[in-house]
């Protein structure tokens, strides 16, 4: 377990119990004394009583007028502070410090009771006590239900758990053992100590044993029952161990000490951040949110808050361990839990994780070379768990909202976008046999494959994101995937119009145009955010109409009662049983649909679609990707010749002038903002094309300098829209004043200025159309 150079090194130790009464003050005490006549240094006895009832200190004959002089625990890290922390404010603090002739220091946490509620601040506390522990060893004796436990725990080098050998107390251990596991403190550092062995009626040490067999726990140490400890007690005083050198008890608790002699300090004094959630629970002690966890000096030994390891993009700390060890240990872990699984049925996923958990916990807890702190096991614990039942390093990403997407290039190389940035990050997969095993447990589900035969492959992930992946021979460089997210609610037009992307008056217009069942194409590059303004669009359907939306992956999350959504299937592995968006769109026309959906056109589909809008499913809606209205007019043009039926032009555009009566045009703009950039109206054909109209535009009047944000603002161009005169035949009241031009800001260039667009003379319907 240890060394010899761990005999000089100072430790810190917790000895606590199930109950109160078990005897685990006296052995503090007496554990103290021994350790300091070991070493030749001073040991620190911290008295975690929240009575504050000065015990210790009578027992070490401190009491009367010399309490004066004895400081608290709770005024040496007040004035610590005040001395601005660090090590300089450890040494200070050292001149205060009283050791009695055994060479141990008693402090009491205070005088009072109300001394101490509230008045901790757990950061100052933590750096302290590391910082003291450069110079003492410090024992800390605390009861298991105080709100000590969990910091003194985190903080320890090793636990003494001080017992009785009665059920009841075996009871509460057990239970206290089940909720530090859930917490992941590891069990590895706490030593069982029986106290009173040996009394009539006790429990046998061997059947304590096969109850915390679970626990991969053995009683090392037992301690007999000795008439001198009441004996001293009842007269006031405490049973020492310099004065009883002799007894049975005594020779016993120097095992004990022995132990702790060898014990290695674990090193990092616990992560202070990650503990913090712990603590809150307990803030009738804490005094929580004060100086030292915002930015108080730390002593030497402190760990600070927990930081993010990408300074740009993410929020999610990225503590990546690229320890061999540490993947060595995991894929043994890993291979135990599949064999233990085999033979254990669970229903239901909450009860196959938490299997799953128990296993990993029991058996880390019989690799005692696994060495693991409370945050790395319950980092460990995370990973393993995610690997096994989840989709292994994407997990944490995809816990974050605010990533959208998601792409791994190779196993050991991610990048992840947050607001219309891309960052690499740390992450990264073992193998790439991991990657792809990942990728065949979100394909399965949807009874699609991956493979050398099939090695490209589209899914969704069960929260409806779109998922791409490409595995070799395709993927040179290695297995890639991509997962586009969505956010878990659709975006609603007033979010939309708080990010700018729109203004109101076109919300209302669009609005207009779908309720009066307008035929919608949504045009943009990639990640301009097509889907999500689709979703935006159907919101404004009535809710009595029969929607059928079709898409390659599912992703469209409409919030209309009558819906029916169809996905496309690839051919299964002998080339059969392919249904193409086209096979589905022609099916819809069979279903009695009121408005169909399809979440993207991107080959011959598109003229079914336009038959579609031209045969009475009027409000139909599609995206498709372009850079400009006349782009997307173009490309439909192209799809429906890639259809295979050989139509003149002037058909194909006559039927295009018909179906579609409004392009919306959205942009992504240099900073990553994605913004509705045009707005505009099929007009009909003539000898040149289809004609049309823009009805609103987004004018880009500059990017400012300090943060590369795009400047600019929407404006209606002036022209009224001939769909204007049918709003009022169908009950929608749109004034005029919609589509007046914006003035420009006064800090627009002058250019700009002189381009803005003004209102035509005489406010004609259906002026400028746009060959």
């Amino acid at each position: 377990m240890g060394t010899e150079a761990a005999i000089d090194q100072c430790k810190i130790v917790t000895v606590t119990g199930p109950k109160e009464g078990v005897g685990k003050t006296i052995m503090a005490l007496n554990l103290a004394s021994l350790r300091a006549a070991q070493t030749g240094r001073g040991v620190v006895l911290i008295e975690a009583d929240p009575q504050c009832r000065e015990e210790l200190l009578t027992w070490i004959g401190i009491t009367g007028s010399q309490l004066n002089v004895i400081p608290t625990l709770k005024s040496l890290v007040d004035f610590y502070s005040r001395a601005g922390g660090g090590q300089k404010a450890v040494d200070l603090v050292r001149g205060k410090i009283v050791f009695a002739r055994a060479g141990v220091a008693a402090l009491p946490l205070g005088f009072q009771p109300k001394d101490v509620m509230g008045g901790f601040d757990p950061q100052a506390l933590h750096n302290f006590l590391r910082g003291l522990s450069s110079h003492y060893d410090v024992i800390i004796d605390t009861e298991s239900s105080y709100a000590l436990l969990p910091f003194a725990l985190e903080l320890s080098d090793w636990v003494y758990w001080v017992t009785l050998p009665q059920r009841q107390n075996l009871t509460a251990t057990i239970g206290i053992f089940e909720d530090l596991k859930a917490e992941h403190f590891p069990l590895d550092r706490i030593e069982i100590i029986v106290n009173q062995y040996n009394l009539p009626g006790a429990m046998q040490v061997p059947e304590m044993e096969r109850y915390l067999y679970a626990y991969n726990k053995k009683i090392k140490f037992r301690l007999p029952w000795e008439d001198g400890i009441p004996e001293a007690a009842n007269a006031g005083g405490a049973y020492l161990i310099t004065n009883n050198a002799n007894s049975e008890w005594s020779k016993m608790l120097r095992f004990v000490a022995n132990h702790l002699r060898d014990v290695r300090p674990k090193g990092s004094g616990g992560n202070f951040a990650d503990l913090m959630r712990y603590l809150t629970n307990a803030n009738g002690f804490w005094k929580l949110g004060g100086p030292g966890q915002n930015g108080a000096p730390g002593a030497a030994g402190g760990t600070g808050s927990a930081g993010s390891a990408t300074q740009n993009a993410v929020d999610i700390d990225f503590d990546i361990v690229s320890d061999p060890k540490w993947d060595k240990l995991k894929e043994e872990i890993h291979a135990h839990v599949v064999s233990e699984m085999t033979t254990v049925k669970t229903a239901g996923e909450a009860q196959r994780r938490q299997r799953v958990e128990q296993i990993v916990n029991n058996a880390l807890d019989k690799r005692p070379d696994a060495e693991l702190t409370r945050e790395q096991r319950e980092k460990f614990i995370s990973e393993l768990l995610d690997d096994i039942l989840g989709l292994g390093p994407l997990e944490i990403l995809l816990r974050d909202p605010k990533i959208t997407e998601i792409m791994v290039n190779c196993h050991d190389k991610i990048y992840v976008e947050q607001k219309g940035k891309l960052t690499l990050i740390p992450l990264r997969f073992r193998t790439d046999d991991q990657l792809v095993e990942v990728i065949r447990k979100i394909v399965a589900p949807l009874g699609r494959r991956i493979d050398e035969s099939s090695p490209l492959v589209d899914a969704r992930l069960k929260d409806g994101s779109r998922v791409n992946a490409v595995i070799p021979p395709l993927a040179v460089s290695g297995p890639t995937l991509t997962v586009r997210r969505f956010s878990a609610k659709p975006f609603t037009y007033e979010q939309l119009i708080s990010f700018n992307a729109i203004t109101q008056e076109m919300v209302d217009f669009i609005k207009a145009c779908v309720f009066t069942a307008k035929n919608v194409v949504i045009s943009g590059g990639t990640g301009t955010g097509k889907t999500t303004f689709l979703n935006m669009c159907s919101s404004f359907i009535p809710g009595d109409e029969r929607i059928l939306t079709i898409e390659d992956v599912a992703e469209l999350r409409l919030q209309q009662p009558h819906w029916v959504r169809l996905e496309s299937r690839p051919a299964n592995i002998e080339g059969k049983g392919e249904v193409t968006i086209r096979d589905l769109v022609k099916n819809a026309l069979r279903m009695r649909p009121d408005r169909i959906v399809v979440g993207e056109c991107r080959g011959g589909e598109s003229i079914d679609m336009l038959q579609a809008m031209n045969t009475g499913h009027d409000g139909s809606m599609t995206t498709i990707h372009a850079n400009t209205p006349r782009d997307a007019l173009n490309r439909v043009e192209t799809m429906c010749l890639m259809s295979g039926m050989d139509l003149p032009i002037w058909v194909l555009r006559e039927m295009i002038a018909g179906a579609i009566h409004l392009i919306c045009q959205l942009t992504r703009m240099e900073d990553g903002s994605r913004r509705v950039t045009s707005i505009t109206e099929i007009m009909g054909r003539d000898d040149k094309g289809v004609t049309s109209q823009e009805i609103f535009k987004f004018i880009q009047t500059g990017v400012d300098e300090n943060t590369g944000r795009v400047i600019g603002y929407h404006t209606a161009t002036g022209v009224i829209p001939n769909c204007h005169k049918g709003f009022k035949a169908k009950g929608v009241n749109m004034s005029l004043d919609v589509f007046k031009p914006v003035e420009p800001p006064p800090e627009a260039p002058e250019a700009v200025k002189a381009e803005a667009p003004k209102p035509p003379e005489g406010g004609a319907e259906g002026s400028k159309p746009q060959a």
